[in-house]
């Protein structure tokens, strides 16, 4: 995908090709300096780690859930994908302007009789009762950095950042607040051969609709409580810009089936990912009740030839107790069936 915009001079009408993202240039034929309106600046952030870096992440994960489980994967090759992120940058003044109930407090005795009507007892509860309203108005004053998942991210397991979220993810430096990222201007020709740039599909107005979504539900949240609320924001020194931001995707294949984790490319840290189930502690379990078992069997043989079986008692109660072990015995051989086919997901 090329960075390269082809423009005409409005002095010369001579070509211009100017990167993607730049704001102002000069041009080669005239030497006419010139600012460029309405562009957003375009930026990369580059990966602190590597394919190596990455499978170490995803290696360290999987013996953590399952020991063990690594040494008979096949992993493929990890591939590096820049997503894309809008981040709105400005600030809000403004206010919010309501009415405010104000109450009165009102201590009340009450009587409450006992359930055979001998006596009485009396307690004092407060009632609040509505004297009026008072006009209030909230000051905002505060500076939003709002970020916009600018493609669909579900296939990777990422969710989208928008107005209803703007957590992040933990362990991604992008979204965490007060967090400043390592911005450089995007440059195609400075992109390892192996990465590829996710091209944004969520345009800078649907961005700027998110933003303005965000803004004024925050923004609102300052008058909960007033009645007939009005609320007038300004916004200023608005600045928009579209961050490439590196994920690493690792997949490998276990027993024929295929999982695939995403691996940070700032923090180094796994996002998300799906694994193999641990069966290595149902195997324990499974160990166990068969050495229990193994003990039982001839103890029961010794018991029934000594003929201790005689004593109708005897006989119920060790049938009772063979039928209650084999009914746990089952039940845990179930559950160890079904978690090894249960994938574990981060």
């Amino acid at each position: 995908m090329s960075d390269l915009l082809t423009l005409s001079c409005p002095s010369c009408a001579g070509l211009l090709e100017i990167s993607e993202g730049s704001t102002n240039t000069v041009c080669p034929n005239c030497g006419t300096p010139l600012l460029l309106e309405g562009v957003v600046n375009r930026y990369i952030i580059d990966s602190s780690v590597d394919s190596t870096d990455a499978v170490r992440v995803v290696r360290r994960k999987l013996e953590e859930v399952s020991a063990g489980v690594f040494t008979g994967c096949r992993v493929r090759k990890p591939f590096l994908a820049y997503v894309p992120f809008w981040i709105l940058s400005c600030r809000v003044d403004g206010y919010v302007f309501g009415l405010k109930p104000v109450f009165k407090e009102k201590k009340v005795r009450t009587v409450a009789e006992n359930n055979d009507g001998s006596s009485q007892n009396y307690f004092v509860r407060t009632v609040k009762q509505r004297k009026g309203v008072r006009a209030e108005e909230h000051q905002i004053s505060s500076g939003f950095d709002v970020i916009v998942s600018a493609a669909h991210l579900e296939p990777l397991g990422i969710p989208s950042l928008g107005a209803e979220s703007q957590m992040g993810l933990s362990g991604m430096a992008l979204g965490r607040s007060g967090s400043r990222l390592p911005l450089k201007v995007f440059d195609s020709d400075e992109l390892p051969a192996s990465a590829s740039v996710v091209d944004p599909c969520v345009s800078i107005d649907q961005a700027r609709k998110e933003s303005d979504r965000y803004i004024q539900r925050i923004c609102g949240g300052v008058g909960v409580g007033l009645e007939q609320r009005s609320m007038y924001l300004a916004v200023t020194g608005a600045r928009e810009k579209l961050v490439h931001y590196p994920l690493w995707v690792v997949e490998y294949v276990f027993e024929n089936r295929s999982y695939r984790a995403v691996v940070d490319g700032c923090t180094g840290k796994l996002l998300k990912g799906a694994f193999p189930a641990d069966s290595e502690h149902w195997k324990k379990v499974c160990r166990v009740l068969g050495s229990v078992w193994a003990g039982l069997i001839p103890i029961l043989l010794f018991v029934s030839f000594a003929g201790l079986f005689s004593a109708g008692p005897i006989l119920v109660l060790v049938l009772l107790f063979v039928y209650g072990l084999g009914a746990v015995s089952f039940r845990f051989l179930k559950m160890a069936k079904n978690n090894a086919r249960t994938d574990s997901m981060i």
